[in-house]
């Protein structure tokens, strides 16, 4: 019990806030502004493959690039970040980023399911140099020891708001699907309000890469010959992305052809049961980062994570439980969530040297991308030629196996760092 106090206490706000430096305090007021507009961009995100499937009557192959868009705009991520962390132009490159997020606007002109995969595919490149000048931001402005709950409080706020947004977003486009209009203009807006924030917040860094700019690539294999830690890292998330990847496009179909989810229904389930989770464990899950090892932290996490299309599968053979297992599904998928997106942004910190956070962050950004090309294409695959449930269940396999690898790298690891300890 005093455990758990002291968990509880190491978490609140007021404790937080505490002895904060003046720098460290205004970003992590502006970390929390920016998690506000990134919520009302997640309102739309959420709902965005059903939109396409259910509204826009999007094909299969429609649903897969979609789930594609994001990860594959992310696929220079490196080289983007690499030029910045060189010339040290943080703030003009987050706002350059941001004019891509407002061309999604267009889609207040357009019922066409293959306009709205180009406008997401713009909106989503601005991503490629959010997330990697994001780890500089905690690197430089945020405390070591302090940047995993200042984060994991910025993320509880994020969705403590995109909740109710998402489920409202669902009640509109329920009332009038043609909603969906305003929807991607108010996303439009939101997302350059949220680039303004972001480069106010990487105001002042001008850290610079000791990289001569030599030859990016072969520095790029530098960084994986030489630190064969991060290599295996990225390795083992790799088979984790395909698990996570592969069932996306499977998603809404099985949403909407075996369970006849209602937009409402179909936001509750991705816009507030897989939320909740992130909501109330994201500044426990900031703690246990910087406490356990990366490869134990995100290997516990897959293993729970493989219940998630497990329970979606279930929910396609037992048809009077299937809303329900549904649900049950992404209830456990925000509680895994939580510790994925935490582990996802954060974890390169704990390879990168001084000056390089973007780099690595960069690199992981654009391995997501290379994934999130064959990934979904090989869930459709699936999806055609086995159907719903084997997606899911191949899903819940791999989700297994990247769990399993990760702990296998962390006691490797152990045995290394204690040889004496592990012959005995």
């Amino acid at each position: 019990m005093n455990r758990v106090a002291r968990a509880v206490g190491a978490v609140s706000p007021r404790r937080v806030l505490r002895g904060l430096g003046a720098v460290e305090g205004r970003t992590f007021r502006l970390h929390l502004l920016a998690s506000l507009a990134a919520a009302a961009v997640s309102a739309v995100t959420l709902n965005s493959e059903y939109i396409a499937a259910n509204g826009l009557h999007a094909s299969a192959w429609q649903i897969t690039l979609l789930v594609m868009v994001l990860p594959a705009s992310n696929f220079l991520s490196v080289f983007i970040n690499s030029f910045i962390e060189r010339r040290g132009c943080y703030s003009k490159a987050v706002l350059a980023a941001g004019l891509l997020r407002l061309p999604v606007a267009a889609m207040f002109l357009s019922s066409d399911a293959n306009v709205l995969l180009v406008l997401v595919a713009c909106f989503s490149a601005a991503d490629s140099v959010m997330v990697p000048v994001l780890n500089t931001i905690l690197r430089e402005k945020y405390a070591e020891g302090r940047r995993g709950i200042l984060f994991g409080w910025a993320v509880s706020v994020f969705t403590f708001f995109s909740l109710p947004a998402s489920l409202v977003a669902g009640r509109l486009l329920d009332a009038d699907f043609g909603t969906y209009r305003l929807l991607f203009v108010a996303m439009a807006l939101a997302g350059l309000a949220h680039s303004a924030i972001m480069a106010r917040m990487a105001s002042g860094i001008s850290t610079r890469s000791p990289s001569d700019g030599a030859g990016l690539l072969r520095s790029l294999f530098r960084v994986f010959s030489r630190d064969r830690q991060f290599a295996v890292f990225e390795a083992c998330f790799m088979v984790y992305g395909f698990a996570f990847m592969m069932i996306l496009p499977a998603i809404p179909f099985f949403a909407r052809d075996i369970l006849h989810l209602r937009y409402e229904q179909y936001a509750f389930a991705k816009g507030v049961l897989a939320q909740v989770g992130i909501l109330l464990l994201s500044p426990f899950m900031g703690i246990s980062v910087e406490r356990i090892h990366p490869f134990r932290f995100t290997g516990l996490i897959c293993l729970v994570l493989a219940a998630y299309p497990f329970l979606i599968a279930m929910g396609g053979v037992v048809r009077a439980a299937g809303i329900p297992l549904f649900y049950a599904a992404f209830a456990v998928y925000s509680v895994a969530m939580a510790g994925i997106n935490v582990s996802w942004n954060m974890s390169s910190l704990h390879f990168a040297p001084p000056g390089q956070a973007a780099t690595y962050q960069g690199l992981h950004v654009t391995l997501t991308a290379a994934r999130g090309i064959v990934a979904p294409m090989l869930g459709n695959l699936v999806l055609i030629y086995f159907g719903l449930a084997s997606t899911f269940l191949v899903s819940a396999g791999l989700f297994a196996l990247a769990g399993l690898l990760f702990l296998r790298r962390d006691r490797l690891s152990g045995a290394i760092a204690d040889p004496a300890g592990a012959a005995a």
